[in-house]
C-alpha cells in the first residue's frame, strides 16, 4: 500500500485489497502463471480474514448491544454476507460465503492468519516462519471463503470455479482440487428478500439472484440522502420497496 498513490484511508476491504492484487500482479517480472493467480488469491483472502476479525490485541467484535439488533426471530430463513454472527446462537444464519469458525482460531496477539495448504510450498513456508519472529501464526483453511479483491468478480475465483487444466498451470508441492461452488443458490428457497446492511455496489451475481424474487424490500440507512438509495433503484428490476433501515422492526 506504501507504493500505491491512492488515498487508502477510507477505502472498503475489497477495494484494498484490489490495489495490492493488482500491484503483486503488475510487478511480477516473470510470466503469470494460474499457479501464480491460486496463490495470491489464497495470500490475500487470508490477510483479510485476519483483518477483519483480528486487530494488534487479538480477536475483535465478540461483543455487541442487542438492543440494536434488527428484529430477525420470525424469518424463515436469515442469509448473511458475513463470514460469521456472533448473536447467532442457534446458528440459523446461511453463510452465503462461507463461515469462518472462530472457536477454532486462537486469540493472540499480533495474529497472523495463513493457509494449511500453502505450508506444502517450501517458499510459503519459509516466509510463515520468517513471520513469526513477530506474529503468532495461525494456520486454517480459506478454500471454502468467497473473498474477491475488488479485481476479480467472485464467481471468477479459483475457490469457485475449481481448478481447470491449463498450459499456465503447473506441477507444484501446492497444488490442491478446489471444490466448485454455485454461489447464491441458497437464495432459490425464497421467493420474497428483505435485505438490510448490503451495498448495492457489491457483487453483480447477487443483485441478478435478487431480481429474480416476486418482491424485495430493501432497508436503506438514511434512505432520502444515501447514495446507495438511487443505485437500488437503478439496479433492482423485480418488484421492490425501498425503506428507511428505521422502518426494520
Amino acid at each position: 500500500m506504501n507504493y500505491s498513490e491512492m488515498p487508502i484511508s477510507e477505502l472498503g476491504i475489497e477495494t484494498l485489497a484490489g490495489v495490492l492484487y493488482k500491484y503483486i500482479k503488475e510487478n511480477k517480472n516473470q510470466n503469470w502463471t494460474d499457479n501464480d493467480e491460486y496463490r495470491l488469491q489464497d495470500l490475500i483472502t487470508c490477510i483479510c480474514i485476519t483483518s477483519i476479525f483480528y486487530d494488534k490485541k487479538g480477536k475483535i467484535g465478540q461483543v455487541y448491544d442487542k438492543s440494536k439488533m434488527p428484529f430477525v426471530e420470525n424469518y424463515d430463513y436469515i442469509f448473511t454476507l458475513n463470514y460469521f454472527e456472533f448473536w447467532d446462537k442457534e446458528q440459523r444464519c446461511v453463510h452465503l460465503h462461507g463461515k469462518v469458525d472462530l472457536s477454532k482460531l486462537d486469540n493472540v496477539n499480533n495474529a497472523i492468519l495463513v493457509s494449511s495448504g500453502r505450508m506444502n510450498l517450501a517458499e510459503y513456508a519459509r516466509a510463515v516462519d520468517y513471520m513469526k519472529k513477530t506474529n503468532n501464526v495461525i494456520e486454517f483453511y480459506p478454500n471454502d471463503l468467497v473473498f474477491s479483491p475488488s479485481a476479480v468478480k467472485k464467481d471468477k475465483l479459483i475457490c469457485v470455479t475449481g481448478v481447470y487444466p491449463s498450459d499456465k498451470l503447473y506441477p507444484a508441492d501446492d497444488l490442491f482440487l478446489y471444490r466448485p461452488k454455485e454461489l447464491y443458490v441458497d437464495l432459490d428457497s425464497v421467493d420474497e428478500l428483505d435485505v438490510f446492511g448490503m451495498s448495492p455496489f457489491g457483487d453483480e451475481s447477487i443483485i441478478e439472484k435478487i431480481n429474480e424474487k416476486k418482491l424485495v424490500r430493501v432497508f436503506v440507512y438514511n434512505k432520502d440522502e444515501n447514495e446507495e438509495t438511487k443505485a437500488w433503484k437503478s439496479k433492482l428490476k423485480c418488484n421492490y420497496e425501498l425503506l428507511d433501515s428505521s422502518d426494520l422492526k
